[in-house]
C-alpha cells in the first residue's frame, strides 16, 4: 500500500475509535482504555506465536494431499 493509503487507514481508524467511544458514558473511558490495551496485547501475542511456529518450520500447510479428487470431463453443446 502507498503512504497515502496507509494515512487514511489510521485516520479512519481514529475516527472509529472516536465513534465507538461516543456511544457510551464518558465514565466508561477508562475501561475503554484497558479493553483496547489488551487487545493490543492479545494481536502481539499472538503474531510473536505465529513467527515462532513459523520459525521453527512448525506452519500448517493448506495442501494435506491425503484426499485425491476426480473430475469427469462435460461437453456442453
Amino acid at each position: 500500500m502507498n503512504k497515502e493509503m496507509m494515512r487514511r487507514l489510521r485516520t479512519a481508524g481514529k475516527y472509529q475509535r472516536k465513534a465507538l467511544r461516543a456511544l457510551f458514558p464518558e465514565e466508561m473511558s477508562g475501561h475503554l482504555d484497558v479493553i483496547e490495551s489488551e487487545v493490543k496485547a492479545m494481536f502481539m501475542d499472538l503474531a510473536l506465536e505465529m513467527m515462532k511456529e513459523y520459525k521453527n518450520g512448525e506452519q500448517e500447510s493448506c495442501d494435506t494431499g491425503s484426499t485425491t479428487r476426480k473430475t469427469k470431463k462435460v461437453d456442453i453443446m
